[in-house]
């Protein structure tokens, strides 16, 4: 059984490549942003999303925050959680993620390490949405928005990240950016019909 670890869930993107709230956009029956904290409430301490202003998804049950920098993309939404946080380590999700899934947060929690301040699944890049951050972590994230660097790719690359390969269950398609994105991943659920934990 996984350890329980707070959940922060970026939800404040524009979703411009979509077209619309991709937070809101119902894949298998339920809202992304809603199965999404289905799927994560079994090693969930608290669910918690982050979002362009407080209480935009409260009517979901969901507690909402406003992000601190908002239209600044995943590092803004990332330092507004890490201000939130009260526990050592947190999983920062991606809203549009398809799958997550009980056993890969486990890989991750047990790839922690005592100096580290991340822990990311990689392949050629980063998948730094699906990932554990430390609070740690917070002065280095400060520093990249203060120096105008805002690509969580290279905040993992610039400080003490544990890298771990990709499960063997990855999907095909982990993140639905469009239209063409979201036929893919539903046909891929159709066929898989596989648990999701």
């Amino acid at each position: 059984m996984v350890d329980r670890i707070p959940v922060y869930i970026l939800a404040g993107g524009k979703s411009r490549r979509f077209g619309s709230d991709k937070a809101l956009a119902t894949l298998a029956g339920e809202p992304l942003l809603v199965r999404l904290a289905r799927m994560v409430t079994p090693f969930a301490t608290s669910v918690t999303v982050v979002a362009d202003r407080p209480g935009k998804y409260s009517s979901l049950g969901l507690r909402t925050i406003g992000d601190l920098s908002p239209g600044q993309g995943p590092l803004g939404g990332l330092i507004t959680a890490l201000d939130d946080l009260r526990e050592p380590w947190m999983l920062l999700l991606s809203c549009d993620l398809v799958l997550v899934k009980a056993s890969w947060i486990d890989r991750l929690m047990s790839a922690r390490r005592a100096n580290s301040l991340a822990v990311a699944f990689h392949h050629d890049v980063w998948e730094p949405l699906c990932a554990l951050y430390s609070r740690d972590i917070r002065p280095r994230v400060q520093e990249a928005i203060t120096a105008g660097r805002w690509s969580l790719q290279e905040l993992l690359a610039a400080v003490p990240a544990v890298s771990v390969a990709l499960p063997p269950d990855w999907p095909p398609i982990v993140q639905i950016n469009t239209p063409d994105d979201f036929r893919r991943a539903e046909e891929w659920l159709k066929m898989a019909r596989q648990p999701e934990a």
